[in-house]
């Protein structure tokens, strides 16, 4: 019975400490179904949060407090619930700095996930649980299919009118004709969610409207001019029932512009107008609008980036734009990382509006808003202020994007955090891809580079937008203290391919113009934006943060940016994801990514530049309330201890000299070895280049070459698969003939002269592979292998052939295979030429002859030996034989290569699957 006095104290107590960070607090409230230790309420749509808290944090503790919270879930007194344990001997003095545990509870019999942290972290996880409400997935797909069924109804003429009003692009497909063709069904269904989005913010403003009768009516240039008319408007609800939903909408979003909200409005207006309003169309606009309705009608759809997920189902551009749907909770984890609560004077509302934060590829502001959400985290107070709370929406944040229905969904997302938010001065905007009128190509807003970021105005009612050459229609972005930004990352061979062959020509001279002397590689657009995010950036004390393709970390190609970066900044974090089932931080995409956290650097600071922390996560964040925890752990250097993945204390020395290759092992004792291994510090190493010769690539051949199931004239052959069914042991047989393709006999010829009888694979999938180097049974070229021709005298080839192959299949091997791979899909890595080269090996010069007869025997006694695959290799007689031959041959500890064995076998992009734990 003292025991539950005192829970039901600390309760109290707690209660006023969550009140004390501006929620909703209310303590031991009894209800017909039960009792709640601590009821929270949040937001508008209200969702009821139950805390179920027990004294003590045992497992018999953790069990009830499981128990307690369930039930309210069950029987429906609360829409979500978490189970907290307190310490034990909590009192009032110790609460408040008290390490707490939670496990969140929003269905019944989920996993238990229990965390241990801080008040100030549970606090920003109760705010983000109704994110974790409902499927959004599945209410972005019925909305997604309203609009499909609402552009079914029109026909082909109504397609074209409605995309043209809002200066949309007809869809067309592939390249071949590089015209756009007469479908506009995909721009037409983009036009009706801007419609959607429209009925969406309408129908969130109807409670307040009543009280923002406007003094000065918007519509009329200069402001100055006195409103006069009827208010409120009419609600969402009444419009879509009208006879004339068209007219309806049309009179009501027009009085609101009267009051604001231009970006929402006005391009709404101008699609509603797009058509003559036959009842076909009317229906189709009457369809739109009641499913929108219908969607703010549910609290879960407005608990996540809703529009954002709408925006991604129906966006046709990705393909050439690079434009990917970042998630909330990797928006979440990467905001709540670069916003550090020593970066403002918060409880100062000038040091706040003088904050500067730009997204120059904002999408439909995912970024932005959880930019905002983690400032309301840090000052909670300013949630209330509503001064500062519109100076945050309207001075501080700032966007831009190429894209007419993102930037919409952008202003109408920032808009839902808080409706009575005035937009004239939302610095929102769309900048110009594409030629001008003038016939002059723009780069969206990399031409801030430049000053001539050219900006696109919203389409109104009955005109396309302008493209004036005007000074008005410039923008240049304030200094940032922090640019915030999931850059669009295209290669080159498909980047502007929506435009015309002439169209496009242009637009790639201007960026060889724009970066020409730049730390940027154009195969791919990804780093522009990062020497854009440098260039905008406030001279002292500012920050990039980013979501880039993993390959960044990795690639030849990146090597100048990231030296670049170091030059310039602190490599504060990079975070990558080692989780199979979500590698990247970006929707509709399958490569890896990286989050990237740079802290402005003055080159004349005295003090030492500190490491960059390489976090590897394990699991990926799902919601915002587990990204919330997992970047408090790595904030505080408890990622190992909380279990969320590894920590690599990556040197300057290291990051300076453009080497992040962190990012490659989940396990970090591997990572020390590799970085071991390529020192020379296990055995005296070389790069393969130094000691052999590498090529022709299959892509090559590939063009030179054509199979043939016959031998040709000059009997030439290759081994065309990598069959990890048919390619079991070191020993391998060519699979196909090949003939030169005509009029490409001499260059077939050059090709043959470079055939080898050892081959080494351009790609490999790792749960299934098996071998990372054969030899076979007559020189031959390859497609999915590249001949690998030692440099030495021809009696001493075999020996070195037969040595290098015991050796890449061995561990060791392995090792140096994955520890300098590309990184796009760290599970199915594809080796240029490049890698190839740099791959490192051993300087067998400096074996002496029996140490080579100790690999030669080995070959010859295991050549034909099955192998079993890397996820097996811990288990493999055949992989330990080999082992035991390169250990002993270079000199390296037993244990160690069993260790690494070990490691390698248990690595999730060997195993496909999440890590279990092991130990060192």
């Amino acid at each position: 019975m003292i025991q539950r006095q005192h829970e039901q104290t600390l309760n109290v107590w707690f209660s006023e400490i969550l009140e004390g960070f501006g929620l909703n607090a209310k303590p031991e409230t009894m209800y017909p179904e039960g009792r709640i230790d601590i009821e929270v309420r949040i937001g508008q749509p209200e969702v009821m949060v139950a805390l179920e808290a027990e004294h003590g944090q045992n497992r018999a503790k953790q069990r009830e407090a499981i128990k307690d919270a369930d039930s309210r879930l069950k029987n429906d007194i609360a829409d979500c619930s978490l189970a907290i344990c307190y310490p034990n001997n909590t009192t009032r003095e110790t609460l408040p700095n008290a390490t707490l545990m939670w496990t969140v509870r929003d269905s019944i019999g989920v996993t238990e996930n229990w965390i241990s942290g801080t008040v100030a972290e549970l606090v920003s996880v109760i705010r983000r649980l109704p994110d974790q409400l409902g499927e959004p997935d599945a209410v972005a797909k019925t909305l997604s299919d309203r609009l499909d069924n609402a552009v079914g109804r029109l026909n082909a003429s109504q397609m074209r009118m409605l995309a043209q009003a809002l200066d949309l692009p007809g869809w067309h497909r592939g390249k071949a004709s590089h015209a756009p063709s007469a479908r506009y069904d995909r721009a037409a269904k983009r036009a009706l969610l801007v419609v959607a989005t429209a009925a969406m913010f309408h129908s969130r403003l109807d409670s307040h409207l009543p009280g923002l009768r406007p003094e000065y009516d918007n519509r009329v240039q200069g402001g100055d001019t006195p409103f006069k008319g009827d208010w409120p408007p009419a609600m969402a609800h009444q419009c879509v029932r009208d006879d004339s939903p068209i007219d309806a909408f049309h009179d009501a979003w027009n009085l609101i512009l009267a009051l604001d909200y231009k970006p929402i409005f006005e391009t709404a207006c101008a699609a509603l107008q797009s058509c003559p309003p036959d009842h076909t169309f009317a229906q189709a606009i009457r369809q739109t609008t009641y499913a929108a309705i219908r969607t703010t009608e549910r609290i879960a759809s407005l608990r996540h980036d809703l529009l954002g997920r709408i925006f991604h189902t129906v966006l046709d551009t990705a393909r050439y734009d690079g434009s990917f749907y970042t998630t909330t909770a990797a928006a979440t984890l990467l905001a709540t990382l670069a916003i550090r609560a020593d970066m403002c004077e918060w409880s100062d509302p000038e040091a706040v509006r003088s904050l500067r934060i730009t997204d120059p590829a904002c999408g439909t502001g995912t970024l932005l808003m959880a930019t905002a959400e983690r400032i309301h985290d840090i000052a909670p107070h300013l949630r209330e202020d509503e001064d500062t709370a519109r100076a945050l929406i309207e001075d501080v944040l700032s966007g831009y994007d190429v894209n007419l229905t993102a930037t919409h969904m952008a202003a109408t997302t920032l808009g839902l955090l808080s409706p009575t938010t005035r937009f004239k001065n939302m610095k929102i905007g769309r900048v110009l891809l594409g030629l001008d009128d003038d016939g002059v190509a723009r780069l969206g807003s990399l031409e801030f580079l430049e000053h001539q970021a050219k900006l696109v105005s919203w389409p109104t009612t009955g005109q396309i937008a302008s493209q004036i050459d005007s000074d008005e229609n410039m923008a240049q972005p304030e200094p940032s203290d922090l640019v915030i930004m999931n850059p669009p990352f295209t290669r080159d061979s498909l980047r502007h391919d929506q435009f015309s062959r002439a169209q496009e020509k242009k637009m790639k001279a201007r960026e060889r113009w724009i970066f020409a002397n730049k730390p940027v590689h154009l195969s791919s657009n990804g780093n522009a934006f990062l020497v854009l995010a440098n260039y905008i950036r406030k001279a002292e004390g500012s920050t990039i943060a980013a979501i880039l393709p993993l390959v960044t970390a990795t690639n030849a190609s990146a090597l100048e940016i990231r030296r670049f970066l170091a030059r310039n900044y602190h490599i504060e974090f990079i975070v990558t994801s080692h989780d199979p089932e979500r590698i990247y931080f970006s929707e509709n995409t399958s490569i890896g990514e990286m989050l990237l956290v740079c802290r402005q650097w003055n080159i004349n600071n005295s003090e030492a530049k500190p490491p960059t922390q390489v976090v590897n996560l394990s699991v990926n964040p799902a919601t915002p309330a587990d990204a919330i925890v997992a970047a408090a752990a790595i904030s505080n250097g408890r990622v190992d201890s909380q279990g969320y993945g590894s920590l690599n204390v990556a040197p300057r020395r290291e990051i300076d000299a453009g080497d992040w290759g962190a990012v490659q092992f989940l396990s970090a004792y591997l990572r020390r070895r590799f970085v071991m291994l390529r020192r020379g510090k296990l055995a005296f190493v070389k790069p393969l280049n130094q000691i052999a010769s590498v090529g022709p690539a299959g892509q090559g051949i590939r063009g030179i070459f054509d199979r043939s199931t016959v031998p040709g004239a000059d009997g030439m052959v290759a081994l065309w698969h990598h069959q990890t069914d048919v390619t079991q042991s070191m020993s391998a047989r060519v699979d196909t003939h090949v003939v030169p393709k005509s009029g490409k006999e001499s260059n077939a010829k050059h090709l043959w002269e470079q055939r080898g009888t050892m081959l080494l694979p351009t790609r490999a999938r790792l749960n299934t592979v098996r071998m990372l180097s054969v030899r076979v049974n007559t020189p031959a070229l390859g497609s999915a292998w590249v001949p690998c021709r030692p440099n030495m005298q021809e009696n001493d080839t075999e020996i070195l052939e037969k040595s290098l192959c015991v050796y890449l299949n061995s561990s060791i091997g392995i090792l140096a295979v994955l520890g300098d791979r590309s990184n796009k899909i760290p599970s199915y890595p594809q080796f240029s030429m490049d890698d190839l080269n740099r791959l490192i090996v051993p300087d067998f010069a400096a074996l002496d002859n029996n140490a080579l007869n100790i690999l030669v025997s080995a070959y010859d006694a295991h050549a034909n030996n099955t192998l079993l695959p890397l996820p097996q290799m811990d288990a493999d007689p055949v992989r330990a034989a080999l082992d035991t031959a390169v250990r002993t041959a270079l000199g390296i500890d037993v244990e160690e290569v069993a260790t690494i064995r070990r490691h390698l076998a248990a690595e999730p992009s060997v195993t496909g699957k999440r890590h279990a734990g092991l130990s060192a």
